[in-house]
Parts: C-alpha cells; sequence; structure tokens
C-alpha cells in the first residue's frame, strides 16, 4: 500500500490548538504541499461547487478539522453502536461508494483531531449501559487508511484494550496493517477484512489493496491475537459473477490460516448504487465500468438501486454454497 500524500491541505484553525494537528501541518509544510485554512470542514466554498468531472482530484485531498456532532447510533449487523470516530470519507474511488450518496464530490477523506472528546462520549455510553456491546469504528471512512495518517486506530485499539464491557471493531480494504500487530488489544477488537474478487477490485474499488494483499492482512492480524471476519461486500452481480465468486473462495481458502477459518464469521453485503454515483463516476472516470443495471435493479430509496428479488435471492443461495463448500467452518453473521 503506498502512503497517501494529499496535494493540498485544508484545515480548520481550531486543529492548531491540537498537538496532532499541528504535527500534521508540520509534516506536510516539509513536503511543500499547500496549506489552505477553512471555516469549517463541511462547508469549503471552493470545493462545494466543483463540477462532477473534478472528483477523481478532491480525491487527493486532505481536510483536518474537529468533529462538532458525536452521537452514537444503534446497530443491528456488525455492532452494538455505531461511533462516529476520527474520520470520515475516504481517498479510494470505488464506483459504488456509498459516501457518495452523503456528500457527493465531497467525499474526500476528513480528519478529526478532537479523538479524546470522541472516546470519553464513546467511555460515558460503555459505562452508561453497563454490559458489554460491540462498537463500530469508520463506519464513514476506513480507518487502517486513516491510520497511517494519524496512529489514531493503534491509538483506540489501546484504549479499548483498557475499558470492560467493550468490543471495538472495523473493517478495512486496505492491507497496511503492519503497526496494528504489536498494539495491546486485550482481545478487545476485531478486524472485518473487507473482500471481493480481484476482477472487481482492478475494475471497480480504485486505490484500494489486492484480493491476495487483504488476506495476508487477516493472516497477521489474526497472529497477532485479533478476533478476524470477512466482509463479502458488496456482491457485484456483473456478466460471470458466478465463476469470478468461486474463485475468490477458492483462493480464500487457500491462503487463509487454518487456525482463522476456524474462527472465521462472515458478512455477506449485496451492492446498492446511487444515482449520484452514477452521474459522478460518467463524468469523472467516462472509461469505468457501468454498475447500474436496470434490467437486475430496481429503485431502493430516493436516488438508490438494488438488485430486483429475482437476480439477488438466487445469487444468495450460490453465495451460502460456496461458503459451505470452500469455508465451511466459518459462520455467517448476516446476508443483506
Amino acid at each position: 500500500m503506498r502512503p497517501f500524500i494529499p496535494m493540498r491541505v485544508y484545515y480548520e484553525e481550531e486543529v492548531k490548538k491540537y498537538e496532532q494537528g499541528k504535527d500534521i501541518l508540520e509534516r506536510y509544510e516539509k513536503l511543500n504541499i499547500p496549506l489552505i485554512s477553512i471555516e469549517a470542514h463541511h462547508k469549503i466554498e471552493e470545493l462545494r461547487h466543483l463540477p462532477n468531472k473534478e472528483y477523481t482530484k478532491m480525491k487527493k485531498y486532505l481536510i483536518l478539522g474537529t468533529r462538532k456532532t458525536i452521537k452514537l447510533t444503534c446497530n443491528d449487523k456488525s455492532a452494538d453502536f455505531i461511533v462516529p470516530f476520527t474520520s470520515s470519507g475516504c481517498t479510494a474511488t470505488c464506483l459504488y461508494c456509498y459516501l457518495v450518496c452523503h456528500f457527493n464530490t465531497n467525499s474526500y477523506l476528513r480528519i478529526y483531531m478532537n479523538r479524546d472528546e470522541i472516546m470519553n462520549k464513546v467511555k460515558k455510553t460503555i459505562v452508561k449501559i453497563g454490559e458489554h456491546k460491540v462498537y463500530e469504528l469508520g463506519s464513514n471512512s476506513d480507518m487502517v487508511l486513516e491510520n497511517t495518517i494519524t496512529g489514531n486506530l493503534r491509538w483506540a485499539i489501546e484504549e479499548f484494550g483498557k475499558l470492560e464491557n467493550a468490543t471495538a471493531t472495523f473493517s478495512t480494504k486496505f492491507d497496511a496493517v503492519d503497526d496494528l500487530l504489536t498494539a495491546k488489544h486485550n482481545g478487545h477488537t476485531q478486524m472485518r477484512i473487507s473482500i471481493n474478487p480481484q476482477e472487481i477490485i482492478t475494475k471497480v474499488e480504485f486505490g484500494t489493496s489486492s484480493l491476495k494483499e487483504r488476506i495476508i492482512a487477516a493472516n497477521k492480524m489474526f497472529e497477532a491475537g485479533y478476533k478476524v471476519g470477512l466482509n463479502i461486500a458488496p456482491i457485484i452481480l456483473e456478466e460471470g459473477w458466478q465463476g469470478m465468486y468461486e474463485n475468490m473462495f477458492k483462493e480464500v481458502k487457500e491462503t487463509l490460516l487454518f487456525k482463522l477459518k476456524n474462527q472465521l464469521f462472515i458478512e455477506v453485503i449485496f451492492m446498492t448504487y446511487g444515482s449520484a454515483n452514477f452521474f459522478i463516476n460518467t463524468e469523472s472516470m467516462p472509461k469505468a465500468v457501468n454498475l447500474l443495471d436496470k434490467v437486475k435493479m430496481r429503485p431502493k430509496g430516493p436516488g438508490k438501486y438494488t438488485y430486483r428479488n429475482e437476480y439477488r435471492n438466487p445469487a444468495e443461495e450460490v453465495i451460502r454454497q460456496y461458503i459451505q463448500i470452500y469455508l465451511p467452518e466459518a459462520s455467517i453473521s448476516y446476508i443483506v
């Protein structure tokens, strides 16, 4: 995984009040990267109204600020609570990115400096609840990616390692986990490595790690004592998908550590695609594959599409069969 070096850094002046903020600004200033002061990370006027064709360029920018709203929300999938954590957005340009539906072209990486305030909110929630719960970090970002810039994921893992009644969880498409291997996690953190067939990664998940690199990262984390799962997401019913996904399962079976397969849990998520994705992808990446298949897909809420049941349901059965054949030891947490 190549380190992310931004073309520009936009920052709120409040960032300078934090040691981490000062360190990051000094780091990029030494690299002669333009540093641009802004009033608010969510209101950068010179970026808000840029045309869709500028999307891939905007993905090369880094925004620094503070998170103003810290509200944990209930969840019934991979965690009990979703924590609005230390970043949102991403540097990758996955064609289906659900963040585009929320932020449109402004789904670039934003990092928030007030990590202690965020963690204190989590700790108060843990004390208030008084029983074990799972907390999702980075639901609007990729914490492994962010960690390469801030070290915040390692810090968060060690904070959760000190807590009772709490497990942290995160999903990633990146393999840069070496910094996490020596963290004092005390078994209080689990990782879900997000996987797709290499053909899908190559033509849809631009700027992410390869399937092989992701599986190796999963093995490393397991050997370091973490609980590890697979997040098969999103499943894309492209032409020839059955063969691509079967080959993926074969590679996972061959490469994943035997002991890891015995404790493996799997999440399966079918693709939801937004009209915002379609327009931004068409204008900023005109040669990219079009994922909006109106024959196979139906509307799912305003501006979103999902697979019709006559395509999705048989595909779910195929995926279940592949799991049973190639990873029979694994448990399925959910399929959506």
